[in-house]
């Protein structure tokens, strides 16, 4: 048990700061919600420095987390790792989440932060996490060892995870049913389950006992019904009355209003949806937190593209002239406020690359060549859209006609690439292709004719299929005879 309890008795005591936490809290939400998703965990794990105790704000994070990995994020670098390093228990164990945060579905940084935070002293999360590292770790099917169910059971013991210790210890006695250690350390992981469940081991506090334990009943069941909000209707209909009254017990608080939004935006009726927003622009103007803002905007752009896309289905039913001038000016009134929409959030964010992307390729839509020029070259900047942001910007460059500077973004993000994605570097070199044929064509060049031609004599070996490369490469072969 050592291995998971000791503590440095030269380290400091930890006194939290949960002020200036906060304000760390609210920078990297602000990230998150513009999908900024390294800058966010940085920000988190400066907060969580200051003040590790927050459950609600580690599985916060978690879901962050999960959406960074859905969306292919990379791992730590050990060069983002040591800036978050530090030599305390905290610091060790914060930094194990930010190397976790940055691979989810790995159970060994799930383990190591749940052994971490026994250390500083954080058992409260280990507990609150026992659930989600069993989960990872049988996630793909696979039966765990012996030697990983009796380590996992061990470090659930360290935590105070009773239930989840008990359940991998069962399962490890299993595996071996002549293991007479294994059977007592579980016969006194119940009694401890027992003793601590039951408040007998804080008889005598002003706050423990056995009625503590009686009366923390229904704060549990609570905690469930807002741990799954996906229950029966009676269960979610309690969750709302709750997320409802503490709002309007706490109207000027940001936690109150989030909660209210999650649990109507789970119920995903017209009706919740449409006071989800209004909730909102409350917590927008008066907690003046621009997150608030731009969720209600999303909001509102989601509302009006499922209305473009019924006027759509009426136009295609009942053609008319009346339904088609609504619907044209239905969707140039909705590419107007998303445009001005994200100039606003640029202007609120402006280092953040992929709302900087986002409006470019607004302005695309809006035929601003030169906005969308801008904003991609300043997308470019952050690694992750650096390969999408040059070909977008190649393309700006060959709709003006300046094959130049196309022929040079094309090749330029080919390189980024490093062959990693099939589709899009074919997607490139065909516009690479297209802008050197241009170009060749444009100044009577045949060197760039033939490189054009071996371009497309790649594609067509690879796919033949490809677009129109068939006749992508009669017309080439048309253009070297006519310069030679």
């Amino acid at each position: 048990m050592a291995l998971f309890g000791k503590k440095s008795k030269s380290e400091d005591l930890f006194l939290p700061d949960p002020e200036k936490a906060y304000a760390w809290f609210e920078r990297a939400r602000q990230m998150a919600d513009s999908h900024n998703y390294e800058s966010a965990f940085a920000f988190f794990a400066s907060g969580f420095k200051l003040d590790p105790r927050d459950i609600s704000i580690h599985k916060e994070v978690l879901d962050v987390a999960k959406t960074y990995y859905e969306r292919g994020g990379e791992k730590a670098t050990s060069k983002q790792i040591k800036q978050v390093d530090g030599s305390t228990n905290i610091e060790k164990f914060i930094t194990s989440l930010f190397v976790w945060w940055h691979d989810f579905t790995n159970a060994k940084h799930a383990m190591k932060a749940v052994s971490l935070a026994v250390q500083a002293e954080q058992n409260v999360f280990g507990v609150a996490m026992a659930d989600t590292l069993l989960t990872l770790a049988s996630r793909d099917g696979k039966a765990l060892s012996f030697k990983e169910l009796k380590a996992l059971m061990e470090l659930f013991q360290s935590a105070g995870a009773w239930d989840q210790a008990i359940k991998v210890g069962q399962a490890a006695l299993a595996a071996k049913p002549d293991d007479a250690v294994l059977e007592r350390s579980l016969n006194e992981l119940a009694a401890e389950r027992a003793i601590s469940g039951g408040g007998y081991d804080q008889m005598g506090t002003e706050e423990g006992g056995f009625k503590k334990f009686v009366k923390d009943i229904d704060k549990q069941r609570e905690l469930e019904e807002d741990e799954s909000l996906a229950g029966s209707a009676g269960s979610m209909e309690r969750v709302v009355a709750r997320a409802k009254k503490e709002l309007e017990d706490n109207p000027d608080s940001p936690d109150a209003v989030s909660a209210y939004v999650k649990v109507l935006r789970k119920q995903s009726t017209p009706e919740s949806t449409k006071l989800a927003f209004q909730v909102l622009m409350h917590g927008f103007k008066v907690t003046k937190q621009y997150r608030f803002r731009m969720e209600a905007a999303d909001i509102k752009i989601a509302m009006a593209s499922r209305h473009i896309e019924k006027i759509a289905e009426q136009l295609t039913q009942n053609p008319s002239d009346e339904l088609q001038e609504k619907h044209d000016a239905a969707v140039a009134e909705f590419r107007s406020f998303r445009k001005t929409e994200f100039q606003e959030r640029t202007a609120k964010y402006p280092t953040d690359r992929k709302i900087k992307f986002q409006l470019g390729e607004l302005a695309i839509e809006d035929g601003d060549l030169n906005l969308a020029m801008e904003c991609f070259q300043k997308a470019k900047d952050e690694p992750r859209l650096r390969v999408r942001a040059g070909q977008e910007l190649g393309r700006c460059f060959a709709s003006e006609g300046w094959y130049s500077e196309a022929v040079g973004e094309f090749k330029e993000s080919i390189k980024a690439l490093g062959g990693s994605d099939n589709e899009m570097e074919l997607s490139l070199r065909y516009e690479l292709m297209q802008s050197l044929a241009k170009k060749a064509k444009k100044d009577e060049n045949i060197d760039l004719a033939k490189e054009a031609m071996d371009i497309c004599s790649g594609i067509a070996r690879k796919d033949i299929s490809y677009r129109d490369i068939r006749d992508c490469r009669r017309h080439l072969d048309d253009l070297v005879k006519e310069l030679e």
